[in-house]
């Protein structure tokens, strides 16, 4: 069942092109998380890079944004968008 953006509270913008293709849960999504105050980051994320002790990047399936947005650690999360190839 796709996801409705709309209802992920904690996403700080929408991926380009959501409405024309939405991902399927297992296709892997880059995302920024921002963790609460002195909260841990959650299990099942696998951090890319730690930006700060509250900030860091993963690599997710994209069915645990939903896990995220009712992760009470998480205080808000974006998902990275590919930028365009210039030549």
């Amino acid at each position: 069942m796709p996801i409705d953006f709309k209802s992920l509270k904690k996403l700080e913008s929408l991926p380009a092109g959501s409405a024309a293709r939405p991902p399927s849960s297992t296709d892997k999504v880059e995302v920024l998380v921002r963790l609460r105050k002195g909260a841990k980051r959650p299990s099942f994320v696998t951090p890319r890079t730690e930006i700060s002790s509250q900030l860091f990047s993963a690599e997710i399936a994209f069915g645990d944004v939903e896990r995220l947005q009712g992760d009470p650690n998480v205080e808000s999360m974006s998902i990275s968008q590919k930028m365009p190839y210039i030549e």
